[in-house]
């Protein structure tokens, strides 16, 4: 089906293809396009691979608290990412490194362990834990480098 965009007082005068699919939920889906000459299964995968980009970057948003970008150019978004998923994958594996059987008092989720840990606010027991962690990786490090060599 084909339509043409905007109001009876102001409307497009090219017309538009109207794809219709539904996704995996089993919900119908309606997008408009120009394209003319692609089929609607392949529309239908570029929506989706698109609707894709969108959950990314709710991801990035929800998870590594980028309020704002500091540049606009493409380099400066790259790696204002670049280090916030630096950032998240750091914490997330030393969460995940230090998270032991702790007392019931003691455990806490990734978001919260997060916020405590940028505002140095760990529980001890956290802290000593963290640090045991690090420790066995520096001395594991230090190992590896004196028997290679």
């Amino acid at each position: 089906m084909t339509c043409q965009l905007g109001t009876s007082q102001c409307r497009s005068k090219q017309r538009h293809r109207v794809v219709i699919f539904r996704d995996f939920e089993g919900r119908e889906i309606r997008v408009v396009t120009d394209l003319m000459q692609v089929t609607a299964e392949q529309i239908a995968q570029m929506y989706k691979a698109r609707w894709q980009i969108e959950v990314f970057f709710r991801w990035i948003k929800q998870h590594l608290n980028i309020p704002t970008l500091f540049g606009t150019t493409e380099n400066a978004v790259y790696g204002q990412l670049f280090c916030a998923l630096i950032v998240y994958v750091l914490l997330k594996w030393l969460f995940d490194a230090a998270q032991t059987t702790w007392p019931k008092h003691a455990i806490l989720s990734f978001a919260r362990f997060s916020r405590l840990f940028l505002l140095q606010k760990l529980p001890v027991e956290w802290l000593i834990q963290i640090q045991h962690v690090l420790l066995k990786r520096v001395s594991a490090s230090i190992n590896q480098i004196i028997y290679s060599g």
